[in-house]
């Protein structure tokens, strides 16, 4: 008997697992190169935009959110105003937060 080279034959079930492997490669690899980008403009612009603002460091309390803490340390001013530049003072994404997480508040005269 001779041996002789295998030869591979893909199913049509073979194929597709082989084409969605591709396709989940080249959209994870976009999707890292999309981030980077992004990320580096964001905070190429948040460097460029940022004002120096004296702020201190409290700490979260249960059943505290964005809206509370600004009325709290800055009663006369537009609490829209406030909450924009603790969203500037700290990178959290989402809208609320968690009780006993530290973040940085202005402080307002």
């Amino acid at each position: 008997m001779a041996n002789s080279p295998a030869t591979l034959t893909l199913t049509n079930r073979g194929r597709t697992v082989l084409m969605v492997s591709a396709l989940i490669v080249a959209t994870s690899s976009f999707a890292a190169t999309f981030s980077a980008f992004t990320g580096a403009a964001a905070s190429t612009t948040s460097a460029a935009s940022s004002i120096s603002v004296a702020a201190e460091e409290i700490i979260v309390q249960p059943g505290e959110s964005y809206w509370s803490i600004a009325r709290e340390i800055a009663p006369g001013v537009s609490t829209q105003d406030v909450i924009d530049q603790i969203h500037q003072l700290n990178p959290f994404e989402g809208a609320t937060l968690q009780a006993g997480t530290k973040i940085l508040v202005p402080l307002i005269k």
